[in-house]
């Protein structure tokens, strides 16, 4: 028995040498082994570069790297960390902490919440708060916190705490941006305190006037999923006091927040937190509650009561703003909205339900009360971002409101005096609101300033086609006081006079009708044409997409104008059209137009507006008029004096047109122009071919007659019309040019003799043109040639044609041109020009620039006569096709590119 004792004691020592010599291996793999376990259980992935377990020391861990892919991205990394292990809690499983001290450095990552979902699992986070050590220090902390639009970033964190003293927390920089809310904070010092899986840090300073006396993060329920945040701070003059906690382990999530703040500056608040607008008051008292759900509001309750005195912001003042609110089994209630201003007072209070379906939420359950009395109306619409000089006065508004059971009521009444609205006066005003089950009415509705007026009462069904009936009656002696209330576009078209209307209307929301009378006196039109003042009498009944003026007379002492006016969705029609000057019939007619009119108000073409599956029919006939006459009669001035008749009588498709016009015009001449025009043409429709005779006179020239037959395509002009057989014939004996009206001259020629004689034949996009064009002794105005002088001549041989010579001079240069031309196609014109002298380029350019003008200068004194430039070609088309200019240098191989486009 002795030698087996013996020898058992022997095996035991053996036994303990051999364990004892293996400790560093089975720790460090053990530690290794129980690392990959968990990260496995909550779908990680964690690796060591190696593990170190000394006999009795502490274990150090080197290059750890953990990475997960999950709800939460993860992303860290740690250069070192040092275990202090308690091997009897690990092995007996008590209760002790199984760290008894940690140490991690160079710790680095990001951790990206992507999508909703449990981080952890429970067995994760009980596993996570069993690891809390007793001791630990990490420096330095580099971390990225992200979920959603809120990111957290630590930098040059230092993070130290005991069980047994306190510790130390330092960061370089705290940066916290949100959609609310984005602030950095730098040299954060303070100390920490670590009891009971709680870590607190306090003496923090944030920023001036912002210090946290304390702030606790209580990890002691992580195993049943809960955590919570605890702060106490002085805030800008008052104190801030919040706690925080959330519980996950059931979806939704469960916030619980309460806070309160007193006396807090936030003029202080407002420059710490580095807004640009002046902000001042205080924050006087303010009291917060939440529990719930904060992506299911209607399934929590809150509560919300603050006060804020002497706010002014953005040039909004309020002495009290008040706010009390609650929320409660689907239930907000406001409690009190109480605004104070000087003498002005608002209070609202009522309560509403959430809906129990989402349809619902268009039938609310709510009732509530409004009560305001308000001496200065401008400086109360300030608050809501209004100018305060844009609005004065005194307003009273009393009533009720409810909604519930889809049933809506109410009440509202509103009276004011000694009113400006956006800088108009208003003497008096005052509404009258009903709101009922079905229906909301405006039984009273009027506005009084002076002798100006308005009053309106009507009904609207809130069934689902919002059937409605009103009428109206407005007057304003002085249209020009109401000018900035009216669309910019609107401004320039009545700038004086007064009016008066009354209407009456019914309709939906898909259908609208009714009718007006306008009556006006002393108008004035200054867009298109600045018009004398008139007066207007205009009654219309209108309809789904058509309106009838039966009634359309404008007049003043020298012209009047009367008709009936049709406006549809796809035409207009003008009937039994009159004009009368100083009492003797000018124009009379009718006319049915296929042309869109909201089209060209909303910026069409004309062509685009016509609508081709309709016929036009127009017969408008003008006697024989002087011309200064109706232009004194309408504008007030003589701009243009002569006279002036005409007859027009055109029917059919607006392709096809059938009729007739004549044209008579004697003596045109503009105001300080001697030159006059006259001409007489007649033109006839058939099937849409235009056929014209046309003389015209220009005083002291010899006439120009025109005969042409040319096909009219006004939709499918870019179709048909350009590859349709047109012919014409145009004479010009001697037109002097020093004779042409300015009007049509614009002074591009101040002499020289135009003669010639052209025929056209083929089509508009492909002619043939011959005969010839000379030009003589031209004197030039204003062009950008840079020339005065200029005169040649033109033949034309049906596709081509020939500069015979072109002669431009100056009184520095005289230059002489010679050419070819090629217009097969109207939008491929080729022009090729070649010179008698010399040609340097002496501001050569890169290819591609665009030129605008041409000058040609004479050479420098001493230059060698030397021209490198052989030909000029002009290249585009007529037909929008723009122009380039090239230039052929016989020292190149071959001509250079294009210029550019010619502007």
């Amino acid at each position: 028995m002795r030698k087996r004792f013996w020898r058992y004691v022997f095996i035991a020592m053996v036994a303990g040498v051999l364990l004892l010599l293996c400790t560093p291996l089975i720790v460090a793999n053990g530690v290794r082994l129980w690392i990959w376990w968990q990260a496995r259980q909550q779908h990680l992935t964690c690796t060591i570069e190696k593990i170190d377990a000394p006999f009795l020391g502490p274990v150090e861990l080197r290059q750890i790297h953990l990475t997960g892919k999950g709800a939460t991205l993860i992303d860290l990394t740690v250069a070192r960390v040092r275990l202090t292990l308690n091997l009897r809690s690990i092995l007996l499983r008590t209760r002790e902490r199984a760290i008894q001290s940690l140490s991690a450095q160079d710790v680095r990552g990001e951790i990206h919440r992507q999508e909703s979902g449990d981080s952890l699992s429970q067995g994760g986070w009980s596993t996570l708060q069993k690891s809390l050590p007793e001791n630990f220090d990490i420096a330095p902390l580099n971390l990225r916190l992200e979920d959603g639009a809120t990111v957290i970033i630590l930098r040059e964190v230092s993070l130290s705490g005991s069980e047994i003293e306190n510790g130390t927390f330092e960061a370089r920089e705290l940066v916290i941006s949100s959609p609310w809310f984005r602030q950095s904070f730098a040299g954060l010092r303070g100390s920490t305190n670590w009891q009971g899986d709680r870590l607190t840090i306090a003496g923090l300073s944030l920023a001036r006037g912002l210090d946290i006396q304390s702030i606790t993060a209580d990890f002691s329920r992580l195993s049943q999923e809960s955590i919570g945040l605890e702060f106490d701070a002085d805030a800008f003059g008052g104190k801030i006091r919040a706690n925080v906690s959330n519980e996950w382990s059931a979806r939704p999530s469960n916030w619980n927040l309460a806070g309160s703040a007193t006396d807090v500056s936030l003029e202080q608040t407002s420059q710490s937190l580095g807004f640009t607008d002046q902000v001042t008051g205080m924050l006087h008292a303010c009291k917060f509650t939440f529990r719930g759900a904060l992506n299911d509001p209607t399934h929590a309750t809150a509560s919300l009561w603050t006060e804020l005195t002497a706010l002014s912001w953005r040039h909004r003042a309020a002495d009290v703003i008040m706010l009390g609110a609650a929320l409660y089994n689907r239930q907000v209630q406001l409690q009190q909205l109480y605004v104070k201003q000087g003498n002005n007072q608002l209070t609202l209070n009522g309560e509403a339900g959430f809906p129990a379906k989402d349809f619902d939420w268009f039938n609310p359950d709510f009732r509530g009360n409004i009560s305001a009395s308000i001496s200065n109306l401008g400086a109360f619409a300030s608050l809501f971002g209004a100018n305060a000089g844009d609005f004065a006065g005194e307003v009273a508004v009393e009533g009720t409101m409810s909604a519930g059971n889809r049933k809506i009521g109410g009440h509202v009444t509103a009276e004011g005096k000694a009113l400006s609205v956006l800088k108009r006066p208003v003497d008096t005003f005052s509404a009258k609101l009903n709101l009922t089950a079905t229906a909301f009415e405006i039984e009273q509705l009027e506005l009084h300033q002076k002798n100006d007026f308005l009053r309106g009462q009507g009904k609207m069904d809130l069934a689902k086609d919002h059937a409605y009936s009103a009428t109206a009656s407005f007057a304003a002696e002085k249209v020009a006081d109401y000018l900035p209330l009216l669309p910019a576009a609107w401004r320039n078209v009545v700038t004086a006079g007064g009016i008066s209307c009354d209407w009456s209307g019914t309709g939906n929301v898909g259908s609208h009708a009714g009718m007006f009378t306008l009556h006006g006196h002393g108008l004035r039109v200054s867009h298109p044409a600045d018009l004398v003042p008139f007066s207007a009498e205009l009654q219309a009944d209108y309809g789904p997409g058509k309106a009838f003026f039966r009634q359309v007379h404008l007049a003043n002492e020298h012209a009047s104008l009367n008709g009936f006016v049709t406006v549809a969705e796809k035409y207009f029609q003008l009937q039994a059209i009159a004009l009368d000057v100083n009492g003797k019939p000018n124009l009379r007619g009718n006319a049915f137009i296929p042309l869109s009119l909201a089209k060209v108000a909303a910026g069409a073409r004309l062509l685009d507006a016509l609508d081709p599956a309709q016929k036009a029919d127009i017969d408008m006939s003008l006697d024989p008029t002087d011309v200064a006459e109706l232009s004194r009669a309408l504008i007030g001035r003589n701009d243009f004096t002569g006279t002036f008749s005409t007859r027009i009588s055109f029917f059919g498709g607006v392709d096809a047109l059938q009729g007739w016009a004549d044209l008579h015009m004697h003596d045109l001449a503009a105001a300080n122009d001697a030159a006059r025009l006259s001409t007489d043409a007649e033109i006839r429709f058939s099937a849409g071919t235009m056929n014209t005779k046309a003389s015209v006179q220009f005083t002291g020239s010899s006439p120009l007659t025109l005969e042409s037959s040319v096909p009219v395509r006004l939709v499918d002009q870019d179709k048909t019309a350009l590859t349709e057989a047109l012919s014409a014939s145009v004479n010009f004996p001697a037109i002097f040019l020093s004779r042409l009206p300015r009007y049509l001259s614009r002074d591009a020629f101040r002499d020289g003799i135009l003669s010639g004689t052209l025929v056209f034949a083929g089509s508009l996009r492909h002619p043939t043109i011959m005969g010839d064009v000379q030009l003589t002794n031209g004197n030039l105005g204003l062009t950008p040639l840079h020339f005065s002088e200029m005169s040649g001549r033109l033949a034309f041989k049906g596709e081509t044609a020939s500069l015979d010579f072109l002669n431009l001079g100056n009184q520095d240069v005289s230059l002489s041109l010679r050419g070819d031309l090629r217009f097969a196609d109207l939008n491929a014109i080729d022009l090729e020009l070649t010179a008698n002298q010399a040609i340097i380029d002496q501001a050569p350019r890169p290819a591609g620039d665009c030129i605008n003008e041409i000058k040609i200068d004479p050479l420098p004194a001493g230059e060698p006569v030397i021209g490198n430039i052989d030909r000029m070609t002009f290249q585009g088309g007529l037909l929008g096709k723009p122009w380039t200019v090239a230039l052929t240098d016989h020292r190149l191989p071959s001509a250079t590119a294009p210029a550019g486009p010619a502007a």
